[in-house]
């Protein structure tokens, strides 16, 4: 601060600190950086904080709740701004239109590779259309996670995704503030072959194929609350649908319950260097009756590049060429990529040549009659209400059920009751543990819980001010009542996060990263450090030009 400047800096005892629980307004007034005269200053506007509906998610909401009150108590301008899940996927993935959003990655197999989650913070994927939702775009930071792609050996990778995780720590684009427990359940009293899994511990593709009928019910039956957008593989802009998309579709390889990696619609793969060679399985059809070649496996590849799919585009960067060759097909890379069979060939949809290559607008294209080679085709769908599957009983891996529903609903509440009452034989969207207490230990039910390696957290949108600046962001993270979301909204079922990678994940993990405390003067001392203010009101300020030290990380080096 300037020397001229009127500082009234008051330090005293907080009741708040490193416990996680927020505390009153004196504790934020005892450590504000007050100036008698703001003229000419410009006061932070009202910052918004994306979130699920009370009524779809009560969960999301609550947390959402508790983060925004504690911002207000420190001073921060800050609003809830609550809707519909499928406007947050908008806002957020395809216009990125917001604040700051709060995000839940579930554990989806494919995170099990850190990839998944670096990703989401390459420049690369920091424009309108890509996964980076908070804009992040760090030149030291692409070249550790550029590292990591490329590395020829385990110890190499491990050291390059730690480096990166700890940049991601420091510059706080995103604020992961937990690893929820999460859990799923299903009707024992029906249903055999029902095997918990890494990732959704219920509802996945091994349980609908595996689940075997105990009485004459042999449709299976599953509950929802997140209707895919779309059924058109090219046009997805988040992972969300791919597991219901993958019913549909199959991939070259999957990540087994265990996640492991499993040959799948490859009878084999082979990773020579920059060279994937891939094997079909013989006998595959497409649900139209055409068969399944590796030609439609290079077309698939060259498609998703030159359409620019949203989802897969990017994760298929690396690819210099693919070529298809009597049943196999040989994808080159740039340079050798360790996560490119787990993070790319376990999620990409193989599709028909003869069906898509008339489709030269796919972001338009409905897709409403989709014609896949997987274990599933879709015999029906009325938008809001409900997704009707036949089993393909031709399947290399045909399931043991006649059909699949899912029954879409209006919050999670109500899938859970529908669980209980006998309506739904599983739940398909992961749910906090807390949720699932009125049917653990009811006859006939089985509850599945599992520490999750996804995580709950907070998306800066570093697009625009105040959040372009790190110690605004990080002052908010240092406002985030951690202990109070695991203890009251959690029931205790969860652990804070310090990073996107969870500790589950030790081979990854950083365990040196701890999670940020909740902690009232690191937040205002962030604040002060940048040249922010408050007036005697308790109104907060950008710097004035001669005190601005403000660290604009988009246009800052490290």
């Amino acid at each position: 601060m300037s020397a001229g400047m009127a500082v009234a800096l008051m330090l005293t005892i907080s009741a708040c600190g490193d416990n996680g629980h927020a505390g009153g307004d004196s504790d934020a007034a005892a450590y504000r950086a007050v100036v008698a005269d703001v003229t000419g200053r410009t006061p932070v506007p009202t910052i918004q904080l994306l979130t699920k509906t009370a009524a779809e998610d009560p969960r999301w909401f609550e947390e959402a709740r508790l983060i925004v009150e504690s911002w207000q108590r420190a001073g921060i301008p800050a609003e809830l701004l609550a809707v519909r899940g499928s406007e947050v996927g908008r806002r957020a993935f395809t216009r990125k239109d917001f604040d700051a959003a709060l995000l839940v990655y579930g554990p989806m197999p494919d995170r099990l590779d850190p990839d998944n989650i670096l990703s989401k913070f390459a420049s690369a994927r920091a424009g309108v259309s890509g996964w980076n939702l908070s804009g992040y775009r760090n030149a030291d930071y692409d070249a550790l996670y550029q590292a990591q792609q490329l590395a020829m050996n385990e110890d190499e990778r491990v050291a390059a995704v730690r480096k990166a995780q700890k940049l991601l720590y420091e510059h706080q684009p995103a604020r992961p503030f937990a690893h929820p427990v999460v859990g799923g359940a299903y009707r024992s009293d029906r249903w055999d072959g029902v095997q918990h899994a890494l990732g959704y511990p219920v509802f996945n593709i091994w349980n609908s194929i595996g689940a075997t009928p105990k009485t004459a019910k042999r449709t299976l039956v599953v509950g929802t609350i997140s209707e895919p957008l779309t059924l058109n593989p090219v046009a997805l802009e988040s992972p969300a649908a791919q597991l219901l998309l993958s019913h549909i579709y199959d991939s070259l390889v999957r990540i087994g319950p265990e996640g492991e990696l499993r040959d799948w619609a490859a009878e084999s793969v082979k990773v020579d260097g920059a060279r994937v060679i891939a094997k079909l399985r013989p006998g595959m059809r497409f649900s139209d009756g055409h068969p399944v070649t590796a030609a439609d496996v290079a077309f698939t590849v060259r498609y998703m590049i030159d359409k620019k799919s949203p989802l897969f585009a990017q994760k298929l960067a690396a690819v210099r060429d693919v070529r298809a060759t009597g049943d196999s097909v040989e994808i080159t890379l740039a340079k050798p990529s360790p996560s490119f069979v787990p993070t790319v060939l376990t999620q990409l949809p193989i599709l028909p040549e003869h069906v898509w290559k008339k489709v030269a607008q796919p972001a338009k294209f409905s897709n409403d009659a989709p014609v896949g080679s997987g274990p599933f085709v879709l015999a029906g769908r009325k938008l809001g209400a409900e997704i009707r599957f036949t089993a393909n009983k031709e399947h290399f891996s045909a399931p043991k059920v006649d059909g699949l529903v899912m029954i879409v609903l209006g919050s999670l509440d109500a899938e859970v009751g529908g669980l209980a009452q006998g309506d739904l034989d599983m739940l398909g969207d992961v749910q906090g543990v807390a949720q699932l207490a009125s049917v653990r230990g009811k006859s006939g039910i089985t509850v599945v819980s599992d520490e999750s390696f996804g995580w709950a957290g907070l998306h800066y949108n570093m697009r625009k001010e105040p959040f372009d600046d790190r110690h605004f962001r990080r002052a908010l993270s240092f406002l985030i009542p951690v202990r109070d979301i695991i203890d009251v909204v959690l029931d205790g079922q969860g652990k804070p996060a310090g990073s996107p990678i969870a500790a589950s994940l030790t081979k990854w993990h950083d365990p040196s990263l701890q999670p940020f405390p909740y902690d009232m003067r690191a937040a205002m001392r962030e604040l002060r450090e940048a040249g922010y203010v408050f007036d005697r009101r308790g109104v907060l300020y950008f710097p004035a030009t001669r005190d601005d030290k403000r660290l604009r990380d988009n246009n800052v080096p490290t």
